[in-house]
């Protein structure tokens, strides 16, 4: 051990911050880890399964329809007479922009129509039902 120069009792006084990086490093592994789980939609829905799925829901406006019946444009709750302006809102004029639909299997087939013809009259061109891949 090096004994410091000038100093009583030859101690060294400064800070050693290896463990303090050690720390930090394992904390941003956890946070890497642990950010795909949070960033999730907190609206639950029991997706029905289906062998192929045909977008990405990371790159589109969700439209979830709870088995409640209760509709959310992305995480905002919009009654259903409202949803029409709600989408025009969130789309801002691009209609291009495409729309994933995730209605619980256990929904009333009526409100998945509503929200169908409603996203239709919006000017929506790109929809997409969301369900869950089977496992085969």
């Amino acid at each position: 051990m090096r004994r410091g120069r000038g100093r009583p009792n030859g101690m060294i006084s400064g800070i050693n911050i290896t463990p303090f990086t050690d720390v930090v490093l394992v904390l941003l592994i956890i946070f890497m880890i642990a950010t795909p789980f949070l960033v999730q939609s907190g609206i639950k829905v029991n997706l029905p399964k289906a062998a192929a799925a045909d977008t990405e829901p990371e790159k589109t406006l969700t439209i979830s329809i709870s088995s409640a019946g209760e509709v959310y444009v992305n995480k905002d709750r919009v009654d259903l007479p409202d949803l029409k302006a709600a989408l025009a809102r969130a789309l801002a004029g691009r209609t291009d922009a495409p729309v994933l639909i995730m209605g619980d299997k256990d929904v009333r087939y009526d409100i998945v129509v509503r929200v169908l013809e409603t996203a239709k009259a919006v000017g929506v061109k790109r929809l997409s039902l969301g369900v869950e891949l089977q496992k085969r």
